[in-house]
């Protein structure tokens, strides 16, 4: 028969083991990381467009990258003009064909400024190589201005190019114009912007509305110079004379407030030319316009058919947006990715098989710069939706199978706005908790 007193020292020395436990399993707790396993993070990428995690990068995981996390600035500034009403929220939006004439980029912008307040188109430069704002401003130029574009133009500009990418310089010895009538939006508030020179002769006339309203002795002694107009013309007109070796760069007609939205189309373009913008005078630009979110729509132009590996363009973009950051401090970046584009072989049309290796590239230089990218391709529908669209009625898409109709470009633009402001109203819920 078991003695009592050995019942009681296998009591507390269980109950020391016990104790000892609990202890033990406190102090462990303390040094274990919160979670043992990565949270996943969100992506817009539908399965990684099937990309294998050891294609994308070295450096970092998939896990790691949230594609929305680099529009925090953005979404703050949003949420200070909705909560405020008061101040303003500027967007830069650089692109190829597919944004000329403000397709895709006026829908984005009306659906902006519905929602947040703003009047006004933004940025158009005097004198343009391409369709511009048939719809949205009626834009129309003397045949005298020399234009000059990076990728667009034979010989280099005399000086830097200006925020769209286009500087326009008059003929010596000429008189030259340029007219905007109101299309689709407001011209709001304009101001004039040029650069620097030595000339000291130039005059510019005023015109609003088929009445001149003033004469002005330009002074172009500042890297960027500006002339305000306190007005809402339907219908204005510069001219100028004697203003050779002057650098223009455009016209602005923003509201103030509100959302502005800037369409810089640049035809024929893959965003590399982009590395080129002058530092300090985008600076300038930047002081005036504070721009907090660049757009950047590219792809059609790099995209062939018989590559299948495009790490050097995604390289060479990394480079890109690390010089944007550079001209526009502050501003986030958002990389929207090449839309679907069909091609035929044999007797079918179906997506282009170059297409899958350029998304890949497209979305690690977003990650590589912290950037946000937007997967354009699957939010249309992923592969074989450019056929779709070309079935419908109107048809959504031209016959090239890359470009979109009016009725498709309003698509692409509501479609990219309603991503953008559902990761928006996501950041003010988790702002709220």
């Amino acid at each position: 028969m078991e003695r009592p007193e050995h019942k009681q020292n296998y009591f507390f020395t269980a109950l020391f083991t016990l104790i000892l436990s609990i202890g033990t399993f406190f102090a462990f707790k303390a040094l274990l990381p919160e979670r043992l396993f990565a949270k996943q993070a969100h992506s817009d990428i539908s399965d990684i467009t099937e990309l294998e995690v050891a294609d994308i990068d070295t450096t970092a995981t998939v896990a790691e990258y949230a594609p929305f996390d680099g529009l925090v600035h953005f979404f703050q500034k949003l949420f200070t003009l909705e909560e405020t009403k008061k101040g303003s929220v500027r967007i830069a939006y650089f692109g190829d064909s597919m944004i000329e004439s403000d397709l895709i980029v006026q829908d984005i912008r009306k659906d902006y400024q519905r929602k947040f307040g703003g009047q006004g188109i933004g940025f158009v430069p005097l004198s343009s190589l391409s369709p511009f704002f048939n719809g949205s401003i009626r834009y129309e130029y003397s045949p005298e201005w020399n234009t000059y574009c990076d990728l667009c133009s034979k010989n280099s500009p005399p000086s830097s190019l200006g925020i769209s990418g286009y500087v326009s310089y008059a003929n010596a010895g000429s008189s030259i114009w340029t007219s905007y009538k109101r299309g689709g939006v407001s011209l709001a508030r304009p101001r004039l912007f040029y650069g620097k020179s030595n000339n000291s002769d130039a005059k510019m006339l005023i015109t609003i509305d088929n009445e001149v309203i003033d004469s002005v002795q330009l002074k172009p002694t500042g890297i960027l110079n500006k002339h305000s107009l306190n007005s809402l013309p339907r219908e204005l007109k510069f001219q100028f004379d004697n203003a050779e070796s002057i650098p223009f760069y455009g016209v602005d007609f923003s509201g103030g407030s509100g959302v502005n939205i800037d369409n810089f189309a640049l035809r024929s373009n893959s965003g590399l030319p982009l590395g080129n913008l002058n530092a300090a005078l985008m600076n300038a630009f930047q002081r005036e316009f504070n721009y907090d979110l660049i757009v950047l729509q590219f792809g059609a132009n790099v995209l062939n058919s018989e590559k299948t590996e495009y790490d050097w363009y995604a390289n060479r973009m990394i480079k890109v947006v690390n010089h944007l950051k550079i001209c526009f401090p502050n501003a986030d970046i958002l990389v929207i990715s090449q839309a679907d584009k069909s091609m035929k072989y044999g007797k079918e049309i179906k997506t282009d098989t170059a297409l899958a290796p350029l998304l890949r590239a497209q979305e690690k230089y977003a990650r590589n710069t912290s950037s946000a990218f937007l997967d354009l391709f699957q939010l249309m529908g992923g592969e074989g939706s450019m056929v779709k669209w070309a079935s419908e009625e109107p048809p959504l898409v031209r016959s090239d199978y890359t470009h979109f109709t009016g009725a498709g470009a309003k698509k692409i633009g509501d479609l990219i706005f309603e991503k953008l402001d559902q990761e928006y109203e996501d950041f003010k819920r988790r702002k709220n908790e």
